[in-house]
């Protein structure tokens, strides 16, 4: 009996071992990108994105049911994009790229004390109403903006010259 045991203690052990080995191997950046709920931080700020344009459609009078499709055709396009392997690792690369290896196990660290898990919570939120804010700040420059822009295209459509290089 104690031969039994011991031999599922074992067997038990050895199953373990390859999914504690394959945890380990995870590299920083994607511990981090998990930690961070990375694709679902993303997948609320494009959303948020597209909030304007839901918005101004029903403002001009397309259907409930029509407003309710675009956004789950919005919902697949994001999971398709932010779920997407691929964008996941080069994502990875992006904070490779950005912190080394020990300014991310640093970050993780922090992820993982109650302000860090806080912050992280509240990002999406953040996000969502520094977009808002910059939107309406932006607004109040847009019509000079357009202006400029309008003034400029009509200057080269008459024909006139490239100002010279200074």
């Amino acid at each position: 009996m104690k031969t039994f045991i011991r031999l599922t203690l074992a067997i038990t052990a050895l199953t373990l071992l390859p999914t504690a080995a394959r945890a380990e191997e995870k590299s920083p950046s994607l511990r981090l990108i998990e930690l961070m709920e990375f694709t679902k931080t993303a997948k609320l700020a494009a959303a948020s994105t597209i909030a304007p344009m839901v918005q101004q459609l029903k403002t001009a009078g397309v259907p409930d049911e029509a407003i309710k499709e675009i956004s789950a055709a919005a919902d697949r396009f994001f999971a398709k994009t932010f779920d997407n392997p691929d964008f996941i690792g080069e994502i990875a690369k992006v904070y490779e790229n950005t912190f080394s290896k020990e300014e991310m196990e640093e970050l993780i660290v922090f992820y993982n004390t109650p302000v860090g898990r806080k912050s992280l919570q509240a990002m999406p939120q953040i996000m969502q109403e520094g977009a808002r804010v910059g939107q309406k700040y932006a607004a109040q420059n847009q019509a000079e903006f357009q202006a400029e822009v309008n003034a400029i295209m009509a200057k080269y459509k008459k024909g006139e010259p490239a100002p010279a290089a200074e």
